[in-house]
């Protein structure tokens, strides 16, 4: 979001030596971007020490080096940079074990060690595979952050993990907490094999000239006795300040609210054809380029929120989202090259009614009518979540239809992405909760929010669309504690409308399971058990079991109470 500034300030120096050796197989490197993309993204540095003993170690190294500094800046801004670390890394080990699988079985192929650093404010996030290291020093302390995967067998040393090895990696992750004057030290074995920590401390904290102390360390190695290549890349912050309440707020209130518009008004050569909708947090309005006659959805904040950082943020994190997500289903948000005035965005107008007033409209609409709209929706829903945004008001009032029953969810107000959290806020942000009625139960406990959450809201949809009714007999809007879910009971859709066939009502049941981890997993799953009959969700799964076998019930409660009489004469004899 344009008005996020980073407090993160670096210095850096780094360089790679063959050492004795004639071929360097190892290979560095850092980039720190400049502008949204540090603030979203951060610096990242990294180090690969390819193996010597297999085929293409060079090869290998650089590969993970130049790929990452490339592709992690590639990644989606919303995705979280465990997230797409971890995507560029798995494509990358796919690609050196695929490379080294077309070489002999004697020789060990693509194989290199990777550590990677994400400097994003407020945190370092570390990824660390093999024996190249990270270490910190933070007043005067010097602390090794990662752990060597390798065996030593005698004077051999063999690594345990490497890119490259299998098909399949498992990398140590650590994140840790960034102050102003931290120093970080990335390096090969050629160094950290050769020279204690103590010489380490003592050499770091006495240079101030980064390359200098590099220099010094490549040289003190080589008296050691190194036979390697050599590594290092030294990375300061200079500042990790949080920026004050009052800086944030001032960015934030840059342009000032804008009033409410009547018809025939305009700002910024927009004219305000009517007003499409109000509430006490947002306005929508139906505008008109003067220039082009193309016509746009107007959505201003309300006054009511003018001196609320937390809400301004999450007014613009709306525009900047619908301005990143391309999706057919997903109403885009138009990007205007002129200065806008005041506080607002723009939608491309979607022309329809809302799906609220189709469903009002359309009496007793088939199955597979039901279904080809619910499967539009959820690949908008896809969409975002490919993108680890989760929409969290998923409601029949935020979907547009036109008259060849295309639906386009148009609202992004409430929704809500995991990277959000990994940026610095002097503030609480506002956690923006969808409608109660539609709402997953997660949601109204303030429990952990993920794509399942979605699931939910969209099989409260789907069960509405065809009993005219919201599920739990409108009980989701009361939850506010664990002990209030005994209250959502859920009444099958095919009393309601003898129309759903059971299997069908069964997919509807297991999306709208209380629990989160009964509930489908993805979206497929629910789409494939509204298509398709699934066998292994029948009645049985749901009754209990006195509907299910009522002669085994009382058969087992009749067990219960002749062990329970027997006990109790048991007792009155000992007692006698």
């Amino acid at each position: 979001m344009e008005h996020l500034q980073t407090p993160l300030s670096i210095q850096c120096a780094q360089l790679s030596h063959a050492g004795i050796k004639t071929v360097n197989e190892d290979s560095i490197g850092i980039r720190i971007p400049e502008g949204p993309a540090l603030v979203h993204k951060g610096a990242l540095a990294v180090i690969a020490d390819g193996v010597s003993a297999a085929e293409a170690g060079q090869e290998a190294s650089q590969a993970c080096v130049q790929n990452l500094l490339n592709d992690y800046y590639c990644t989606p801004d919303t995705w979280t940079v465990t997230q797409s670390i971890l995507a560029v890394v798995n494509a990358l080990n796919r690609w050196l074990y695929s490379q080294g699988s077309h070489l002999p079985q004697s020789e060990k192929g693509f194989v290199t060690t990777l550590t990677l650093v994400v400097f994003k404010a407020p945190f370092a996030h570390i990824f660390h595979i093999g024996d190249t290291r990270v270490y910190r020093l933070r007043d005067d302390n010097l602390e090794c952050l990662t752990k060597d995967h390798c065996k030593q067998v005698g004077k051999v040393k063999y690594l345990a993990r490497a890119m490259g090895l299998d098909t399949k990696i498992q990398m140590d992750y650590r994140k840790e907490e960034l102050q102003s004057g931290d120093l970080f030290m990335l390096t090969t074995d050629g160094v950290h094999d050769f020279l204690s920590n103590q010489w380490l401390l003592d050499q770091l904290k006495k240079g101030t000239d980064k390359e200098a102390v590099i220099d010094a360390i490549f040289k003190a190695a080589l008296a050691e006795g190194s036979d390697d290549n050599m590594s290092c890349q030294l990375l300061q912050m200079t500042d990790v300040s949080n920026e004050g309440i009052e800086e944030t707020y001032n960015s934030l209130s840059n342009l000032p609210f804008p009033p409410l518009f009547k018809q025939g008004q305009s700002v910024d050569g927009l004219t305000i054809v009517k007003t499409l909708y109000e509430s006490n947090r947002s306005q929508l309005y139906l505008v008109e380029e003067a220039a082009s006659k193309k016509r746009y959805v107007m959505k201003t904040p309300s006054v009511n929120f003018e001196d609320d950082p937390a809400y301004i943020e999450r007014f613009i994190m709306e525009s900047w989202l619908g301005r990143r997500i391309r999706h057919s289903k997903l109403v885009p948000v138009i990007n205007r090259p002129d200065h806008p005035s005041c506080l607002y965005y723009l939608m491309r107008h979607v022309e329809g009614i809302t799906l609220e007033q189709w469903m009002k409209k359309t009496a007793n609409p088939s199955i597979s009518q039901v279904v080809r709209l619910t499967r539009q929706i959820a690949n908008g829903l896809r969409a975002l979540h490919r993108q680890g945004v989760v929409h969290q008001d998923v409601k029949p009032s935020n979907m547009m239809i036109n008259e060849h029953d295309q639906v386009v969810i148009i609202d992004y107000g409430s929704c809500t992405m995991a990277s959000m959290s990994e940026l610095p806020s002097p503030f609480e942000r506002e956690i923006a909760l969808g409608t109660a009625s539609y709402s997953a139960p997660e949601c109204h406990l303030r429990q952990t929010i993920d794509k399942r959450a979605d699931i939910f809201s969209l099989a409260v949809v789907l069960f509405e669309m065809l009993t005219g009714r919201l599920p739990f007999n409108n009980k989701l809007q009361s939850i506010s504690k664990p002990a209030d879910l005994k209250k959502c009971i859920y009444q099958p859709a095919y009393e309601i409308n003898p129309y759903v066939p059971k299997w069908f009502d069964h997919a509807l049941r297991k999306a709208m399971e209380l629990d989160p981890a009964h509930r489908y997993q993805s979206m497929d799953e629910f789409l494939q058990d509204l298509e398709n009959p699934n066998p292994l969700l029948d009645d049985s799964v749901y009754q209990p079991i006195i509907a299910r076998n009522p002669l085994k019930f009382w058969q087992g409660v009749a067990l219960v109470e002749g062990v329970a009489i027997l006990w109790l004469l048991a007792e009155k004899l000992e007692v006698l």
